[in-house]
């Protein structure tokens, strides 16, 4: 019999989160093929924001899932930037940083006092166009960059050059907005760190 502790793993936010990792997985072995691949990975970006929904309409708000959602979100796209250049390790390292320097200190990372530029970006839980901006850029753009690769925007899409390349510009441009705000993070997780009193010696 499920202990009330444990009773939040089976909130519906957090099975949602369970569906989109094994979306995740059904991506991964079908990374190769992508009118396979596109649609699953799309659909765990849409349940993302779906979860959060379900967690507020159903008083179902909990820690575990607030850290379940981001991780899920980190997994996706560590799984895109690794799987499509080497170089995309570094930036699945930072992202999984951030992670952990933000998800230390609980939900209040959300609220902490940050400089302007930071709350520029986070302002009003990144639903202003600056936040937005930054955000379409963090989840979209491995996306795009995955059907840049396999060509699907050019010989499946028929997009027009002009446009294939400029939406690749405004995602990096996004992408890029959100690098200062992750360092930043990181940064005030090390002063934290080095600012703690040592504990007792053993």
């Amino acid at each position: 019999m499920t202990t009330p502790r444990f009773c939040v793993l089976w909130y519906v936010p957090n099975v949602i989160g369970y569906i989109r990792l094994a979306l995740l997985l059904a991506a991964w072995l079908t990374f190769d093929m992508p009118l396979l691949f596109i649609p699953l990975y799309t659909l765990s970006i849409l349940l993302d924001g779906v979860d959060g929904w379900a967690a507020r309409k159903l008083q179902q708000v909990s820690a575990f899932g607030a850290w379940l959602d981001v991780a899920v979100d980190c997994i996706g796209r560590s799984l895109l930037w690794c799987c499509l250049y080497k170089w995309g390790f570094f930036i699945a390292c930072l992202e999984w940083l951030v992670f952990v320097c933000t998800h230390n200190m609980g939900p209040v990372w959300r609220s902490i006092e940050a400089p302007w530029w930071v709350e520029g970006v986070m302002a009003k839980g990144f639903k202003t166009p600056v936040g937005m901006f930054a955000i379409a850029g963090l989840h979209v753009l491995p996306l795009w960059l995955y059907g840049h690769e396999t060509g699907v925007q050019l010989y499946t899409w028929h997009l027009p050059h002009t446009i294939h390349y400029t939406a690749v510009l405004l995602l990096a441009a996004g992408r890029t907005l959100c690098v200062p705000v992750e360092l930043w993070f990181v940064w005030n997780h090390v002063q934290f760190l080095i600012s703690e009193k040592p504990g007792p010696t053993t």
